[in-house]
Parts: C-alpha cells; structure tokens; sequence
C-alpha cells in the first residue's frame, strides 16, 4: 500500500517489507483479533530530492551520502572531529509553556497494542552509576554495517542516540548524523532488516466504515513494534532473529564495549544485559519519524526528535494516536517540519504538514506550533516542542528535510542545539 508525502512537489511511496519470522527480545504481543491481509504489495519509486545536504527518501538509498557497509564485526577507526560553529535563526512566534508530564507508564497500550517493556529491560532503574569514558579522539566504528560513533573530544553527554531515516533506505538520519556528532554523544545507526509502511488496504477499508475499529486501527503501531523487539503482533511482518532494532542496538554496545573501552558503551546497559530506553535519544527523517513516533508510545524514551513526519498514515484513531498512557510523555518529544508560509498556513501546499501538527497533538504532544525563520539567532523555552520551519535560503535547508547539519552557516542551527539541549 503506497504512503504519499506530497510535500513541495515530493511523492515518496514505498513497499512492505516482509522477512522471517522472530519471538525477539521480550515483550509481551499484542491482543489476538482478525487475521490481517496479505502484507505484500507493489512498490513505486520515492523521488525526494535532497536539500543542502538533507536526504531524501528514495529506493536506491539516501543521497545524502551515507558510507558503504563493512562487514559485521568490522574494527572501529579512530578520528578526530572538529567542533561545529553557531548558526542563525529567528523565532518569529512564541509557543505557549506546555504541561511537562512525569510519571510515565513503559509500554502502556490499548487495543491489544504492544505492552510491556518490549525488549528494552527494566527501563525505569536509572543509571547503575555515572558514565566513565576516557577523553580522546572521536571514534566511529561499524556494526554489522551499521555506524556507531562517539566524540571523545567534547564532554560526554551520556546519552544514545539511535537514527532512523527515509523508508527504511540505509542507515542515518538523512544528515542530522553530521550535526549529533559534533557533541558528546553517543550514536547509533541501526539498518532495518524488514520495512513496514503503512498498513495492508484491507484495514483501510475497514477504517472507511468503521474508524474506530480496534484490530485495524492497532495494525500501524503494532508493525512498527515488532520492528522494534521482534515479538510478533501483526500477521503481515515479519522479523528475522535477532535484526530487531533492539537487537542490533545491545550487539553494537557489546561490539562497542570491545572496540572502544574509553567510550563506556556499557553504561546504556541494565545489569541484565537489556538496553536502558530512559538514557536513550531516537532522532527521525520522515519513514524515521513515523517509526520512532509510534514506538515511543509503548517504550519509554528520553527524548523523541522528529523532522518531515509523522503522519497518520490513514489511521487517524491508530492506537499509538490515542494511547492514553504513553510510555514517552508529549513534553520529551518534539517535531519539525518544513512550511512554505507560516502556521497556520491555508496554503495547498503546507496541508500535509498542517496534518501532522494535528496528529501529534493528539497523541498528546505538548505546545503550540512556533513558526521559525533561517536567517537570525533565536531563543527558546522549555515550553515549546512543535516547529513550522518557514521556506530556506542558501545554507539552511527547507522543505522535507532533516533542517540541522554541521553547516556553520545553517540559520537552524539554534533551533537544533535546544532540541538536543547542547550549547
């Protein structure tokens, strides 16, 4: 089934993926309901076209340039990265203070949407003790092809930073990677194995009658789950052992623990050997941003940071929409999506952005949407969480894009150091 983004004259459309079937890292599936359709469908060519070194989506993989794949078990290379220079941008309406929300509930669902801690351990524990790296040059590595990295040079975050980008295509954020880099955190690029988008049509047909309807309007949040932590929810995806995005994140860390003791991978480990999502940042380009907007319903991450997404994908009512509990509260998360005129907009073209100011909002993000201009510095506060990025120039990228990057002159770069809360 094709997922339309048609933004500033951009059509991306893309195919579910299905491989073999997994148990995964454990979790608890989703309620029992209707069979689900067939999940195979034909696949049509995403034509996004990159901005200033933004990637878009495409099915030949991301044209920002990611590097080749090594082999698994490749030895990290060690480099040092220099530091990224202060940009513009100008705040051009203020958002209102939102309600910070506490006390979330990991894995809270409803209608028979993933629950429990789904393969990320006791997430609540806390760190076991302060994160011990040892000051040096950056090191970048490679895990089963997919890239990991750290920056010894700058004070230590410690937090790790998982990327997702474009219709499952590579590894990356589409280039928010070049800006993250440049700080003190940790970072991790998994590769889905298996790419879900959207849901089969025979759901969406049940949702043109019934919109409500339970099992259909699960199957989104659910697919994106089992990307996830393996566990089998839905009848049209499936995962092949040990390629969840859990797993290959806890391999890296092992992999990381070996390779590069001074950057003390371990750190983001429970004593079980489980990953600790509450010391986990997810950060999204478009397909990304669906994926880590849904999963950040049911698993408790720090932070959720998304850029040209998410969407409804046609399911307005999807579980992960109107979960009342969720795991990540709406004051930890926030979107940035680009706008040809500011919020809010009646242009034909900003519709699908409008849309998805409305979608989460109703998943309980918090703020009002703040429209934001590249050309002059600007100041936050904690309040805000939702941004209309207004057109581009030269050095600052607009449209559907990622927005930050390590370009000094790129006039959203204040914008990106409050979203990742750097100076």
């Amino acid at each position: 089934m094709t997922f339309l983004e048609s933004r500033s004259g951009l059509i991306f459309a893309a195919a579910l993926g299905v491989a073999a079937c997994s148990s995964g890292s454990p979790g608890n599936a989703g309620g029992s309901g209707s069979p689900g359709g067939a999940g195979s469908t034909t696949s049509s060519a995403n034509t996004g076209s990159p901005t200033s070194g933004a990637g878009g989506d495409t099915t030949t993989g991301d044209p920002s340039g990611n590097p080749g794949q090594a082999p698994a078990g490749a030895s990290g290379t060690a480099a040092t990265t220099g530091a990224g220079g202060a940009g513009t941008g100008t705040v051009i309406a203020s958002g209102s203070s939102g309600t910070i929300a506490t006390g979330a509930v990991t894995g809270a669902a409803s209608g028979g949407a993933a629950t429990g801690a789904s393969g990320g351990g006791d997430s609540d524990a806390g760190p076991p003790r302060p994160i011990q790296t040892t000051p040096g040059p950056a090191f970048t590595g490679m895990y089963n092809g997919q890239p990991m990295s750290v920056n010894l040079t700058k004070p230590i975050v410690g937090k790790l930073v998982l990327l997702l980008g474009g219709i499952c295509t590579g590894t990356g954020a589409g280039g928010f990677e070049s800006f993250i880099e440049l700080y003190g955190f940790h970072v991790f690029a998994p590769k889905t194995q298996t790419c879900v988008n959207s849901a089969p049509q025979m759901y969406k047909t049940i949702i043109e009658t019934m919109p409500n309807d339970p099992e259909a309007n699960r199957q989104v949040g659910d697919a994106r789950m089992e990307l996830w932590d393996g566990v089998d929810r839905v009848n049209w995806v499936t995962v092949a052992p040990g390629t969840a995005i859990v797993d290959e994140t806890v391999g890296a860390i092992q992999y990381g623990m070996m390779v590069n003791p001074g950057g003390d991978w371990g750190y983001f480990l429970n004593a079980d050997g489980t990953l600790r999502t509450t010391d986990v940042w997810v950060v999204g380009y478009s397909w990304g941003s669906q994926s880590w907007a849904m999963i950040s319903s049911y698993v408790q991450f720090d932070r959720v940071i998304t850029t040209s997404g998410p969407q409804d994908e046609g399911f307005p009512n999807a579980t992960w929409i109107t979960n009342p509990t969720p795991a990540t509260p709406g004051a930890s998360k926030y979107i940035l999506v680009g706008f040809d005129s500011p919020y809010p907009s009646t242009n034909p073209n900003d519709s699908e952005v409008m849309s998805m100011f409305t979608t989460v909002t109703k998943a309980g993000w918090v703020g009002v949407p703040t429209n934001v201009l590249p050309n002059g510095m600007g100041t936050y506060t904690a309040g805000q969480h939702l941004f209309a990025m207004i057109g581009s120039n030269g050095a600052s990228p607009g449209g559907h894009t990622v927005f930050c990057n390590d370009n000094q002159m790129n006039g959203w770069i204040p914008l990106c150091k409050y979203v990742v809360n750097v100076n």
